[in-house]
């Protein structure tokens, strides 16, 4: 007995010390955060956030995808939509297949919740040769090179509420709204693409028909406009899993907002979670990387 007092009264005081040296490290974290310049915090945000193919915009509190992110070179198939849930992302997905200049081309859009992001975006791959219509979904596509790129616009709206705009000449143009938590029913994707020329444009278009989008689009000239509302209904285990999935996000996005505290701003909620706890800072920048690792700084 007396053994196990000893025991006991160990366990109790390491414990204690425990405590002291995570409030300790807590507090230290947050002055070293509260410590330095906007400047410096954008400079180690974005150096931290690179790697993973993000920069922060600040001007609207998104993170947004780089040109050159590591995932350009990934390519995309339909596999990684199938997969998704699988990784906490619960979205939907528009992928709109069409035959152009020899190419059978996938331009999809998605908007939803990833883990505790919500965001949106606007993907352009093309394949190397024409792919038959039953075969499509099972072929890999590669991003269109820097030539290739159509201008492309977005704007994400949370039940009418303006999350964020983008614009600008790009493959995979995303943006993501970290700790903010969404239904994918209540998002509405605004999206227009401005391609080299009309036959592009009305290749394009045609597709949009057969993906069953003829009353969500506007074409003019080179010039063609997107509105993305609907919601797949699932049925069964996949809506009892997704709906599991969701109730998990949500609680994520409830114990980033309890772990950053006192901060409300977003680069020192990221800068105080990359201080006190990196590997959950990389968890979350890890949106449509499907668990591969990038490097970031130590």
């Amino acid at each position: 007995m007396k053994q196990l007092e000893i025991v006991g009264w160990a366990v109790g005081i390491l414990l204690v010390l425990l405590v002291i040296w995570l409030i300790w490290r807590r507090e230290k974290c947050k002055r070293k955060v509260k410590q330095m310049s906007e400047r410096e915090k954008m400079i180690l945000l974005n150096e931290l956030t690179t790697p993973f193919g993000f920069a922060y915009e600040p001007g609207q509190d998104i993170f947004v995808s780089q040109i050159h992110a590591w995932q350009r070179k990934e390519g995309y198939e339909a596999l990684f939509d199938n997969l998704a849930s699988k990784f906490n992302m619960i979205m939907d997905c528009f992928p709109v297949y069409f035959d152009y200049r020899n190419r059978t081309w996938l331009i999809e859009f998605w908007k939803g919740q990833y883990g505790i992001n919500t965001g949106a975006e606007v993907g352009v791959y093309h394949a190397n040769r024409p792919i038959p219509k039953r075969q499509r979904r099972k072929v890999h596509y590669n991003a269109v090179s820097d030539e290739e790129m159509p201008l492309i616009g977005m704007c994400l709206k949370r039940r009418q509420e303006h999350l964020f705009s983008l614009k600008g000449y790009h493959w995979w143009l995303a943006a993501f709204r970290m700790g903010l938590f969404t239904q994918p029913k209540d998002l509405t994707l605004y999206a227009s693409l401005t391609f080299c020329n009309c036959e592009a444009a009305e290749a394009f278009a045609k597709g949009l028909r057969e993906a069953e989008l003829s009353d969500k689009y506007r074409i003019r000239g080179r010039r063609v406009t997107v509105v993305l509302d609907k919601t797949k209904h699932y049925k069964g285990m996949e809506k009892m899993y997704r709906g599991i999935v969701q109730g998990f996000n949500r609680l994520y996005c409830g114990l980033y907002r309890i772990i950053t505290r006192p901060f409300t701003r977003t680069e020192d909620r990221m800068l105080f979670l990359y201080e006190q706890l990196p590997w959950c800072f990389r968890r979350m920048l890890r949106l449509h990387s499907f668990g591969r690792k990038a490097r970031i700084k130590k």
